[in-house]
């Protein structure tokens, strides 16, 4: 349960990068473009304050580490299968890179 805020302001945090996306994809379109800006600014919002409350439980170093790595690996799938980004080996080799990093950061 002590971990529920920040995987909220994970997703709150992957949510802003996917509305600044569209907000760049939209760019010929001023209305779109800030729409989906001013929506991922909403998310920023909510993400900061999620993550904010969260260090109230979790010391900074380990929420720092979870945050970060999940939200890289969570907009990694969602490039992936939502924008068709192309999957490299590099990149795969990489979120497991990411992944050793923050089990490493996390033991006591």
């Amino acid at each position: 349960m002590k971990y529920m805020l920040l995987y909220l302001a994970i997703i709150a945090n992957i949510l802003t990068n996917v509305g600044f996306n569209f907000s760049a994809i939209h760019d010929k379109d001023p209305q779109k473009k800030w729409g989906f800006l001013a929506i991922g600014l909403v998310f920023g919002l909510i993400n900061s304050v999620l993550f904010t409350e969260s260090l109230k439980y979790i010391s900074l170093q380990v929420a720092s580490s979870i945050f970060f790595s999940v939200t890289i690996v969570g907009l990694f799938l969602v490039a992936h299968f939502y924008f068709h980004e192309p999957v490299t080996t590099m990149r795969i080799a990489g979120i497991f890179v990411i992944t050793a990093g923050v089990i490493m950061v996390s033991l006591k």
